[in-house]
């Protein structure tokens, strides 16, 4: 019988016809489904090994119950040898010989998302090296399939440093990386790198807002100019950070992040510049500062807001004029550093109290991008949960899933942590749950309803009632209670209360001032 139309050639794995969902409740397609769902075929021809058998004649029925206009041929293989991989690559050879023989005439596809890593790297092979002339198929993460809907997209064999991969006998990890490469599918736009960079990065992207700072970043990186992220802790600052870096020339060089929040004031100078042997007591040798660590390549400030007024000075010089000198030494060092700043503050109100200077603030705003609390992009809670809980399965070799009701109690909460305290509470309640059903309450959220805080001990104004002395009380017991979890560490409690270090110090030194 001679076959026009359409032919898919797939392995079948534990993954059909239908796969595990961590949402309960949910029937989730494995990938032999989702293809099948995302375009017509007129021919399947399922290989399976005997471990797979079962799942194998499940997904043929289920294919003829959905697709009966689909002819399907079951094609048995034995277990792929470890000692031996071609004798299993010259097996599936003859039988997809006597395929292609069989259909001849039909344009041929084959499924890259189903069947084990060796078995998917046979197929790979034999297109790559033109025994089975075919288009690769692939349709996504069981995440992905889960949340939208199936979408197989071609992967390009004729992309750049393809040329040897049909020279020699396969090597089957070289041929897996080869295909990874190409299993991240490009959304079709101006920037054709984001989306593999995106992924790389394991950064979740469902909302438009987030899309557009995504694509603010891949238009702005390959720009040698510094590029502030505006952002509430937790929006996923730093992994911008990387997106910038991923996204430029410098991509191959040093990726240096400095927490300017944890920077103590006597050692922010010699953390960013170094210093050199006896410029203070106990510095017995050089040190490189992390500008000079950045050198070549990318230095990311995290929290600049914080830094003192001096050092934003010497900061603003070295970024001006592209030169440090270490403590200690008067020799001027040049340094090639592209600057990402970020901060969760107000700058402007830093302004204009005379806290962070503007001349520094206007060199790194010339490319801004904000990035939107996840109360803002309720959209992705639920592709973010479902991404961590994957995440978290396979790292602690667990089966949990999200009841429907624990989804409901995901979405209603405002994530004052953001993107982090997500991704902590669906570790803590992978760890903590007792059965593999994750219930509302093994979900370790603040579940306080609204109006029973502590707002709601204020007094009720009266004729004794004298705000200014209780507004100075409340900021006198906030200030006590962060000195005291910090140990006196004034600069974590100036973290921790949200204010800046000389702020902290001022409060501290007219302590009677605040209070009445």
């Amino acid at each position: 019988m001679m076959i026009t139309g359409k032919t898919l050639f797939a392995f079948v794995d534990s993954q059909d016809p239908f796969t595990p969902s961590v949402v309960a409740g949910v029937e989730q397609a494995g990938p032999i489904l989702s293809l099948m769902a995302s375009r017509p075929f007129d021919f399947l021809f399922l290989f399976y090994t005997p471990h797979t058998q079962t799942n194998a004649h499940e997904t043929s029925r289920e294919v003829g119950r959905r697709h009966p206009e689909c002819e399907v041929v079951l094609q048995e293989l034995p277990d792929s040898d470890p000692e031996d991989p071609f004798a299993f690559i010259r097996q599936l050879s003859r039988r997809v010989g006597q395929a292609i023989k069989r259909s001849r005439g039909s344009k041929n596809h084959v499924c890259m998302s189903s069947g084990a890593p060796e078995m998917r790297a046979a197929l790979f092979f034999l297109v790559a090296a033109g025994v089975l002339p075919a288009t690769l198929l692939h349709v996504g993460s069981r995440a992905e399939r889960l949340l939208d809907p199936p979408d197989a997209k071609e992967v390009d064999l004729d992309a750049p440093d393809r040329s040897s991969l049909g020279a020699g006998p396969p090597d089957i990890e070289a041929q897996m990386e080869l295909l990874e490469a190409e299993l991240a599918p490009a959304r079709a736009g101006r920037y054709p790198e984001l989306d593999d960079t995106l992924k790389k990065l394991k950064i979740c992207i469902r909302s438009a807002v987030m899309h557009s700072a995504a694509e603010t970043v891949a238009k702005a990186a390959p720009f040698d100019v510094p590029i502030f992220l505006l952002g509430e802790r937790g929006t996923g600052k730093e992994l911008f950070a990387k997106l910038v870096r991923q996204l430029s020339d410098r991509r191959d060089k040093a990726f240096v992040p400095v927490n300017c929040a944890g920077l103590a004031e006597h050692i922010v100078e010699n953390e960013l510049f170094g210093h050199v042997r006896g410029a203070f007591t106990g510095a017995e040798t050089d040190r490189l500062g992390k500008f000079e660590a950045a050198d070549k390549g990318t230095l990311f400030l995290d929290e600049i807001g914080d830094l003192k007024l001096e050092a934003q000075a010497k900061f603003f010089r070295a970024l001006q004029e592209k030169e440090i000198t270490r403590l200690g030494s008067n020799e001027v060092r040049k340094v090639d550093v592209r600057i990402i700043a970020a901060t969760n503050r107000n700058l402007q109100e830093m302004m204009e109290a005379g806290l962070f200077r503007r001349d520094l603030y206007d060199r790194l705003k010339v490319v801004q991008v904000r990035l939107p609390p996840l109360r803002e992009r309720r959209e992705e809670i639920l592709p973010l949960a479902v991404k961590f809980l994957e995440q978290f399965n396979q790292e602690h070799n667990c089966q949990k899933r999200l009841s429907k009701v624990s989804i409901s109690r995901l979405l209603q909460h405002d994530w004052p942590g953001n993107v982090r305290e997500l991704k902590n509470v669906l570790e803590a309640s992978v760890v903590l749950a007792k059965q593999d059903l994750i219930e509302p309450e093994d979900l370790p959220i603040d579940t306080t309803p609204p109006g029973q805080g502590y707002l709601d001990h204020l007094p009720v104004p009266g004729p004794e009632c004298d705000m200014k002395n209780i507004i100075g009380k409340v900021k006198a017991r906030l200030v006590q209670n962060a000195l005291s979890v910090c140990n006196n560490n004034q600069s974590r409690a100036a973290e921790l209360l949200g204010i800046s270090r000389q702020a902290l110090s001022e409060f501290l030194r007219k302590p009677a001032d605040n209070a009445a």
